[in-house]
């Protein structure tokens, strides 16, 4: 087995994407080959025959070289590894991350010295090269906050300046990368706590049922109802030709149609939030099928329950989540948006629908408008109003909360935001990503076993454990008021559900 296939054989079961890359990438030349040092490390030395580090002692000049402690430290080179060893070995509750700048480059490195000891350290994450478009969302997806702690950044001088243009590119990415991770890290820190415990109450709810898969005519046209104010022109016509429509209902758009006396076929939930129990006041027709994500509203998945409705759970993108499905599987919905309209329409495609049509999905405030009417807000500011500050004072202040461009459409003028046309973004482009869901999915959750199989990984010391919590911990890093270790901390949660 040459150098190469060791190096790339640790890559296949760690990074597989990557390996398969290289497999297939032309090998560089940026390398003339290796010089070796006086304490007999091989060191890499470029084409114009300067070598990547000191030829006298390159371990000294590694450890000399080395920034502060971080929680997490970012490579820009692998050079011989000489630096990533020196920092594992400094820092050993540290986790680090390497990239290259191109796979012809890093494929020659790989073919000239063996870098199987630091690839497979379990500490250490090959990032893709910081040229190639997917460095970014890999960086995001390796670098938790929560978890790692600070973030630094050390790249070897004689790599920054051959690969000038990489160099000055890996910072641009940075920068742009850490912004995604401070927005997120924000979200997180914000529903990190009401998340878990949702996720866990659900779970035990999950473990009461044994869910049906739905039986319906997908030859039918499914119609997925937003909130929208575009959803006022549609009841009518929902109404008069219900036989040809399965509608699927996002939370907020379930008192519209019902006040006008139509009943969707389902009900799809994920907000987290307390508020959205009030989609739900009144009457519930029996014949409405829920769909919630396990991190969706307990009390909304409970009073469907309750209620004598069917429903089912979905796994979306919180770790936790993925942790229980690996356990016993959960039909899977993409929530990575964030948007429940795009979950809804994965789930009439998972249910396999393919005539889809959708109403309410305005991602804007279309003729001045906030919603359709009837929403739970409508009852909310029509309670609150006086003669001073009527309901329409209350809806300006909702529209208008963050900055807005208009633009005039048959007279009226149509409010936009930013985050609104993010929405519309992430809806078009990720509607069509999505699964069919296999009947064998549907089943009641064995609560009890996942929970002793966590606390048996806890009391095994198993940090990946932690994986699941990272929300969580994000929420402890803002809003914790003791010194827990983040093993006490997720076993402390864990015993506090305990009890089915």
């Amino acid at each position: 087995m040459t150098v190469f296939e060791r190096n790339l054989a640790v890559i296949s079961a760690k990074a597989p994407h990557i390996a398969e890359i290289l497999r297939k990438s032309p090998c560089g030349t940026a390398y003339k080959g290796i010089a070796v040092a006086k304490t007999g490390l091989s060191v890499p030395v470029f084409a114009t025959g300067q070598a990547l580090h000191s030829l006298y002692d390159p371990a000294r000049e590694a450890e000399r070289a080395l920034p502060a402690e971080s929680g997490f430290m970012l490579f820009g080179g692998l050079g011989s590894g000489i630096q990533i060893s020196a920092f594992l070995q400094k820092y050993p509750h540290s986790v680090c991350a390497v990239t290259e700048a191109d796979y012809p480059s890093l494929k020659q490195l790989l073919s000239l010295i063996d870098y199987t000891d630091i690839l497979s350290d379990s500490r250490v994450f090959l990032l893709p090269p910081c040229t190639d478009s997917a460095f970014i969302a890999a960086l995001t997806e390796t670098y938790l906050p929560a978890l790692h702690g600070t973030f630094g950044c050390y790249l070897l001088r004689a790599w920054s300046g051959y690969f000038k243009d990489a160099a000055d590119h890996l910072s641009t990415c940075i920068e742009t990368g850490l912004e995604k991770i401070k927005a997120d890290f924000s979200v997180q820190a914000h529903f990190g706590k009401i998340w878990v415990r949702n996720i866990f109450l659900n779970l035990q709810l999950a473990s009461c049922i044994t869910p049906q898969y739905p039986n319906i005519d997908t030859a039918r046209t499914a119609f997925i109802v937003g909130a929208g104010p575009s959803l006022d022109s549609c009841l009518d016509k929902f109404a008069q030709q219900r036989q040809r429509y399965t509608l699927f209902c996002t939370d907020t758009a379930l008192p519209v149609l019902l006040a006008h006396g139509i009943i969707p076929e389902f009900f799809i939930a994920l907000d987290p939030q307390s508020i959205s129990y009030l989609h739900t006041c009144g009457t519930i027709p029996r014949s409405i099928t829920g769909i919630f994500d396990l991190s969706a509203q307990k009390t909304v998945s409970r009073r469907f329950y309750e209620n004598g409705n069917p429903l089912f759970f979905t796994a979306g993108n919180h770790p936790l989540v993925q942790t229980a499905a690996a356990f016993s599987p959960f039909p899977q919905l993409n929530t990575v948006s964030g948007t429940v309209a795009v979950a809804a329409y994965h789930a009439a495609q998972s249910l396999g629908f393919r005539r889809i049509e959708c109403t309410g999905m305005d991602f804007a405030y279309t003729g001045g408008q906030a919603y359709a009417r009837g929403t739970y807000l409508t009852a909310l500011y029509t309670n609150a109003a006086s003669r001073i500050l009527p309901e329409e004072d209350a809806f300006i202040r909702l529209m208008f909360r963050t900055p807005v461009y208009h633009e005039e459409i048959n007279g009226k003028y149509t409010y936009k935001s930013s985050l609104l046309d993010s929405y519309r973004t992430a809806f078009e482009a990720e509607k069509k990503l999505f699964s069919p869901w296999n009947p064998a999915e549907f089943r009641q959750f064995p609560y009890k076993q996942f929970i002793k199989a966590l606390q048996q990984r806890i009391a095994a010391c198993n940090r990946d454990v932690l994986m699941g919590f990272f929300p969580f911990l994000a929420w402890y890093t803002v809003h914790g008021n003791a010194n827990f270790d983040g093993m006490e901390l997720v076993s402390e949660v864990i015993s506090g559900y305990t009890k089915p």
